[in-house]
């Protein structure tokens, strides 16, 4: 059995058991649908404490079905009941239709009109198919290699695969998609081994999403059910599929969750809809406005808070990390995970269901686990998670705010140019290793490419402007600077401590002027498989060599902290900050607020936390006047220097140039520069010459 609570509907050959939870109905009913869903057959179920049962024969999978709660409709006590109202089963996995119906006033749970045609409903299913490792043997064959060595690929189901030609047309847009031996190959090329996929469960528009053409809930962030997956993508089949294809090419599989709200929106009033806990026992599912049951607390900005720290709430989540591990997946992410984290009056809980539950994930199941520290409205926690479970990671504002402003020529940048490429951007000091994943650019903000070409416009999204990041950076009008500043970027994010992320289509140029389309289903979001464009071409390959480089060389994978002490007998730092004249900067430089360039070298020798490995010169402008020459200092291998890349001039052109420790180079603006010394061995040159062919049979052929 999957769900250690039993929860659900559990399909045997004799007999399907039907269970849920209610400390406060009355009664509850399943109400079974026939396949046109014009009749409704309703059974009582039997109750035991707060469990709800009933067994029924003859159940075969396919079987549509829902709930009716019978019980005190009174705001004041926190209570929704209203049986007019079908109710999705929490534990559903799988749903009959996706969810257009939100703007219905009939889903109010304030009136009393039948929902059961506007609902989907759940559908019995026979599990063991699902999880059949003589089918799927590579669901428990998990790929071995260790976290800091991930390079993360974010990416939208739909969006990344509706137009790819290469890909069969019964797959394109679907979860089948991404078990494509082109697309397999293509990650591999691309060099990303953690794909990481944008929320998958049941979902449906808010009130914010006016039913119009092409608008829909399309990032899937308004979850109704967590078990299931939204028939837009696929099925539980689909994805168990997938997931055995990634894992037997050694590739991770992680999934976006969405715990801190669901799409029943508010308790009462405009914002309100009845679709699932809140008609089977809101006091349990959801966090009330302190002491206010007539109102949900709402610091996520959806008009409601998940109550994980009930009984009900958590045992579902520990439900849902049991599942997905059942299912094969290596990670999860968390979505506005300090949220979750709140008690009902707001206030971090380092002891609450959900850090326990990020422990239990972590060392019972090894899972990897990735946090967005923060609150929609209700606070900034960086460092809290990972200093509460050290194995945590969290996503970083501070990478999302800091690469852009710096290729933007923006100043006051020093301070943070040190803390970003050493990885040490979090509170708690305690950590020896970087909690840091690199999210210079996700799927909430611009583009890789657009964050230099546009300014925001969210117009298409019809809420006037009123949403998405207010960050505009320096646009660029130029096409040689605007390749030179992303190329910069990437380069930048992929080789400073942490583990890199990676926005699907970046990679491909992929530039909108809308920073926050989360309601768009449109040709303007779906990536364009088009021939590339020399310039397109040449960003392509630098991010597969640059996955290539840091990939081979364990002074980029090791999570270690620099700590800026000798580490080797010459007296050398681990990392040492330079100076343009090759000199070590002072304690005074970093806080110069017209510094727009920055450089650092790396000390290949071992330390004893990580293994020894070449030594490293990477230096980087954000200056957009100036040419800066930079000083070669000595490197600590003794050696001569080679350059492997000048973003400038293009990408890893001149691998294997040597140059003299003295000598003189010259930085110029928006351009990163890597060099290295004693070490680029000849297998080494080959691969990163090999990591990425662009060719007539298509990317990474």
């Amino acid at each position: 059995m999957i769900h250690k609570s039993g929860l659900g509907a559990l399909y045997t050959p004799d007999k399907t058991s039907f269970r849920i939870l209610s400390e406060h109905a009355e009664k509850i009913e399943l109400c079974l649908f026939s396949e046109d869903e014009k009749q409704e057959f309703r059974i009582p179920l039997k109750r035991e404490g707060s469990l709800w049962q009933v067994d029924v024969k003859n159940i075969r999978p396919g079987q549509k079905y829902g709930y009716r709660a019978y019980g005190e409709y009174n705001p004041d006590k926190g209570l929704f009941f209203n049986h007019h109202k079908l109710a999705m089963d929490p534990y559903a996995l799988e749903v009959s239709k996706s969810f257009t119906g939100w703007q219905s006033e009939d889903l109010s749970v304030e009136n009393n009109t039948d929902t059961a045609l506007l609902m989907p409903k759940a559908v019995v299913v026979d599990e063991s198919c699902l999880f059949d490792r003589q089918k799927y043997p590579y669901l428990d064959k998990r790929p071995n290699f260790d976290m800091g060595k991930n390079c993360i690929y974010e990416t939208h189901i739909k969006n990344f695969s509706y137009l790819n030609e290469h890909i069969a047309p019964h797959k394109r847009g679907r979860l089948e998609a991404l078990a494509d031996d082109w697309v397999i190959e293509y990650f591999q090329k691309l060099g990303v081994n953690n794909i990481e996929l944008m929320p998958i469960t049941p979902t449906c528009p808010g009130r914010q999403i006016p039913e119009r053409q092409g608008r829909f809930d399309s990032w899937g962030y308004n979850p109704y059910c967590y078990f299931a997956i939204d028939p837009r993508y696929g099925n539980l089949t689909d994805l168990a599929g997938v997931i055995n294809k990634l894992h037997q090419n050694g590739i991770k599989v992680t999934v976006d969750a969405v715990f801190n709200h669901t799409g029943e929106h508010a308790a009462t009033g405009y914002w309100n809809r009845a679709l699932s806990f809140k008609l089977l026992d809101s006091p349990n599912y959801y966090r009330s406005a302190g002491d206010n049951k007539a109102e949900y607390m709402n610091t996520t900005g959806c008009h409601n808070n998940f109550n994980l720290d009930s009984s009900f709430g958590h045992l579902i989540l520990h439900d849902y990390i049991n599942y997905m591990y059942s299912l094969g997946f290596d990670g999860i992410r968390w979505d506005l995970g300090g949220d979750n984290a709140l008690d009902n009056y707001g206030r971090f809980q380092d002891n609450g269901a959900f850090i326990k539950e990020l422990q239990y994930a972590t060392e019972k199941l090894k899972m990897e686990m990735y946090v967005e520290p923060w609150s929609a409205m209700g606070g900034n926690f960086t460092g809290r998670f990972a200093g509460l479970v050290p194995e945590v990671k969290e996503w970083s504002d501070k990478r999302r705010e800091f690469t852009a402003d710096f290729f933007s020529s923006r100043e006051n940048v020093a301070g943070e140019f040190g803390n970003q490429v050493s990885g040490s951007a979090i509170t708690d000091k305690t950590g020896t290793k970087s909690a840091v994943v690199g999210t210079a650019f996700t799927h909430d903000g611009f583009s890789l490419v657009g964050a230099f070409k546009y300014h925001k416009d969210t117009t298409p999204n019809g809420e006037n402007g009123r949403d998405g990041s207010a960050d505009n950076y320096k646009k660029s009008a130029d096409e040689d600077e605007l390749f030179r500043r992303a190329s910069s970027a990437a380069a930048l994010n992929i080789l400073s401590k942490g583990i890199p992320l990676l926005r699907n289509g970046d990679e491909l140029g992929y530039a909108s002027a809308n920073n926050n389309p989360y309601c768009i289903d449109d040709a303007s979001v779906w990536l364009k498989w088009k021939e590339l464009n020399e310039k397109e071409k040449k960003l392509f390959k630098q991010i597969c060599k640059l996955n290539a480089l840091r990939r081979a060389h364990p002074i980029f994978t090791d999570l270690s902290l620099y700590e800026g002490r000798t580490v080797d007998e010459n007296g050398v730092k681990d990392i040492t900050w330079l100076r343009p004249d090759g000199s070590e900067m002072t304690e005074n430089e970093w806080r110069q607020p017209f510094h727009k360039t920055g450089a650092y070298m790396l000390n290949g020798a071992g330390n004893g936390k990580r293994a020894s490995d070449d030594d490293f010169l990477i230096m980087a402008s954000g200056d957009n006047d100036y040419t800066i020459e930079y000083t070669l200092p000595t490197p600590p291998s003794g050696e001569k220097w080679e350059l492997l890349l000048d973003t400038s001039k293009g990408e890893f052109e001149k691998v294997g140039i040597p140059y003299e420790s003295g000598s003189k180079y010259a930085l110029k603006p928006y351009s990163v520069v890597v060099f290295t010394s004693h070490a680029v061995p000849k297998r080494m040159r080959e691969r990163l010459k090999n990591a990425a062919i662009y060719g007539k049979g298509g990317y990474g052929r």
